[in-house]
């Protein structure tokens, strides 16, 4: 990477910081703060923040996607496809009028630290294919402002850190089965070793999921998932190591999102279909040919090196690999040509499509004057209604894939130091990533009987490889005045990416994605023992992703990073029996990135074909605001309420084509409110929680309950240690409703309907 002779000095620092440990620790160093982490609440921090509790784990059924986990903290909202979090298409979590969803990534994830690699479902992974939800210890929420350490090119709004359970010191094993709606089943085992060498403990862990989708009946696709973990924590003296691996594989069929006026004639159907008709137009629904299939492995070793009582040092080296692809089955064949206008099975342009053939397999075009025409789903043209052809043609269709694969090797580094009233930390992170995408159209064999499909394609579209390589590097001290805690930091990015284009290299690109010199700070008052008031300043940056070096080359030049500006104010107690936290932030998002398509309309249905067309533009920003409040009171040794409440405002603040100055962002919402109570009497154990989610642009609000009951029975001896009855009931009172949009603001994904599962879990 070149990086600029004005950043050469700063990072040199960084990274002298970072690898040494520091020359002028004071043996005689204040008392060490006790964080207190009370559940679901905050952690003592300048901004605001939240961390899940076990509550609100037991409140979702193992099968269920970590990310659902969070969905009840102040500020989240989360959608996935069902209950079980089975489709990656269909998922969006939004928080303060940011989102990741189909159309934008402007929020960070970690696993344990550990850069995702994006959340985008090109490419990307959240936090679901890397960890298990029976192996998570908790997902801490830094909303708005992230912790300056964070490795994360996303991190507009804030970010999300997943953090997996450490071994048991005690040999054990668990064994679970789950079942439940929509043919749900999950086999789960975990082997904890206990002390396999001195100081050393590890557990491995794997899993078998599949569930069909809730939408239809029959041949209706679905999901099925394998996913394994292994986790080590060896303390030697003065170096604890950590090590984890996890690999998933998943196959999955999407769901697809819906206009207001299809969910009010049909709340329950999302327009796919489960009986193939040999009738193309109608077919390119099926569901199963809707899918997306990925398999993502992830490992790191963390060295964590006390130098002295004051001084610390850790250094993480990682690797991830993804591949993959996603799937459709559009209702015609292209027709490929080169430069010359000669038939082609690699780059070019498509010519011209058609849906039928004759006996011999030659394409056909329509009766002269022909205007028969398809209306369902969408208007396809006349080209490919069969009233336009003789009885005896053929209609033909294709199965277009478009195949991922990344590989990114990295790592991040800290050290920390104390001396006087001085707490200091400075830290690295660098990754280089290779990303290959390509797109390639294979012949369905008979598309009168089945999407079966020629394994050789017919015409590979595109074929890119892009080139990623990040540094970041930051300083922090946080100085502490008594019943003062003042903290001031700097951190910067500095992003190449390159695109080769193994068909056309005039398409070529390479951009310098850096970001300035980004301050934060904040303060923190302690009032009393029991309540603090903070504010804290932050200058968020998100890095132009490689998606954007897909399409026209001529304009990428151009764009921008986007950055935002995130301010909070806030106040936390923490009482005997109550916990509270309340937080007032604004924020300033500039230079907002937004895909052009290129002259399509949404009534044209979906263009297949779109290949590595169109553009990206920065257009205008978002200006946000809004309270956050969460609370839990602890009534008696047996109940626990918990509630938050949400009251966001996020409006662009310029004119941008048919959006106006002022409009409310798409599929942002503005109030949310959640209460929740759980109950604890020996091995038994009761939770409810009801969400309120307010209106999101043309779609209603809606409220949603899920109740949870288990029992877990103890033994004593050396067989069986315990069994755990678990019941998970999502959607209790079986709400219709639309739950997120799909990023461009006239489509929704249908929420899932109440949803039953079962889990019998024994350990010993």
């Amino acid at each position: 990477m070149s990086l600029k002779t004005t950043t050469k000095s700063t990072l040199a620092i960084a990274i002298s910081l970072a690898l040494t440990p520091l020359a002028y620790a004071d043996d005689t160093t204040k008392e060490e703060k006790q964080i207190e982490e009370v559940a679901v609440i905050a952690k003592k921090l300048s901004y605001a923040n939240n961390t899940v509790d076990q509550n609100m784990i037991d409140q979702q059924a193992p099968m269920t996607s970590v990310l659902a986990i969070m969905d009840n903290l102040p500020g989240i909202n989360i959608n996935e496809g069902d209950a079980f979090g089975g489709d990656d298409w269909s998922t969006s979590i939004t928080m303060r009028g940011f989102a990741i969803d189909g159309q934008q990534q402007q929020l960070g994830m970690t696993v344990d630290g550990i850069p995702n690699g994006g959340s985008n479902y090109g490419g990307g992974a959240k936090a679901n294919r890397y960890l298990d939800t029976d192996n998570v210890q908790t997902i801490e929420v830094g909303q708005g402002t992230s912790d300056i350490s964070s490795a994360s090119l996303d991190a507009l709004g804030g970010t999300f850190n997943f953090v997996s359970k450490d071994p048991e010191m005690q040999e054990s094993t668990t064994i679970s089965y789950t079942t439940g709606s929509h043919d749900a089943q999950r086999y789960f085992a975990r082997y904890e070793t206990g002390e396999i060498l001195k100081n050393t403990f590890a557990y491995i862990s794997y899993s078998d999921s599949s569930n069909s989708r809730w939408v239809g009946k029959g041949s209706n696709g679905g999901a099925k998932k394998q996913h394994a973990e292994m986790k080590f924590v060896s303390t030697q003296g003065d170096l604890n190591i950590t090590g984890r691996i996890s690999y998933d594989d998943v196959a999955e069929d999407n769901y697809n999102s819906v206009t207001v006026e299809q969910f009010n004639a049909t709340s329950d159907w999302d327009h796919l279909t489960w009986n193939w008709t040999g009738i193309p137009h109608f077919d390119q629904m099926f569901a199963e040919g809707w899918s997306t299939l990925r398999e993502n492995t992830l490992g790191y070793l963390k060295f964590e090196y006390a130098m002295s009582d004051v001084t610390t040092f850790e250094v993480t080296p990682y690797y991830h690999k993804n591949k993959g692809r996603g799937d459709w089955i559009p209702p015609y064949i292209m027709h490929p040509v080169d430069a010359n206008g000669n038939l082609t099975d690699k780059g070019g342009e498509a010519e011209f499509r058609y849906g039928f053939t004759d006996q011999n397999g030659n394409p056909l075009m329509p009766a002269e004057g022909c205007t028969a025409n398809y209306s369902w789903p969408w208007n396809s043209g006349p080209g490919l209604h069969a009233a336009c052809y003789d009885r005896d043609a053929i209609p033909v269709m294709s199965y277009r894939h478009t195949h991922y694969a990344k590989e990114r090797t990295g790592f991040t580094a800290k050290a920390q130091t104390t001396f006087d009233n001085h707490d200091l930390v400075a830290g690295i992170w660098m990754e280089t990533s290779e990303r290959d995408e390509h797109r390639d159209w294979h012949k369905v064999i008979d598309a009168r009987v089945y999407h079966h499909f020629d394994a050789k394609p017919y015409w590979t579209q595109y074929e890119l490889t892009f080139d990623q390589e990040t540094v970041k590097w930051y300083l922090q001290d946080t100085i502490t005045f008594d019943d003062l805690t003042v903290n001031l930091g700097v951190q910067q990015y500095l992003v190449d990416v390159e695109k080769d284009d193994h068909y056309d290299s005039s398409k070529d690109v390479k951009v310098d994605s850096d970001s300035d010199v980004l301050f934060s700070g904040g303060v923190q008052y302690q009032l009393s023992p029991s309540t603090e008031i903070f504010a804290g300043y932050s200058e968020n940056f998100s890095a132009i992703k490689d998606g954007v070096l897909e399409r026209d080359a001529s304009t990428v030049t151009e764009i921008e990073p986007e950055t935002a500006d995130n301010i909070d104010f806030g106040v936390r107690y923490f009482g005997e029996d109550l916990s509270l936290t309340a937080t007032f932030y604004k924020i300033e998002f500039n230079n907002r990135l937004r895909f052009v398509s290129p002259g399509s309309s949404d009534a044209d249905g979906i263009d297949y074909a779109i290949g590595t067309n169109g553009s990206y533009i920065n257009e205008g920003g978002i200006d946000s605001d809004g309270l956050e409040i969460g609370a839990t009171y602890k009534v008696n040794n047996n109940w626990e309420l918990y509630a938050s409440f949400t009251k966001n405002n996020s409006e662009y603040n310029d004119n941008i084509g048919d959006i106006k100055k002022g409009q409310t962002v798409i599929d942002s919402v503005e109030d949310m409110w959640v209460v929740s109570a759980n109950y604890f009497d020996g091995g038994l154990r009761f939770g409810a929680s009801t969400k309120y989610t307010g209106e999101r642009g043309e779609a209603d609000d809606f409220i949603v309950t899920d109740m949870n009951l288990g029992y877990t029975v103890e033994f004593t001896g050396n067989g069986v240690k315990s069994v755990d009855l678990a019941l998970v009931v999502n959607n209790l009172f079986d709400e219709e409703y639309l739950s997120s949009g799909d990023g461009r603001g006239n489509t929704y994904y249908i929420g899932a309907p109440r949803t039953t599962t079962f889990t019998v879990n024994v350990n010993f």
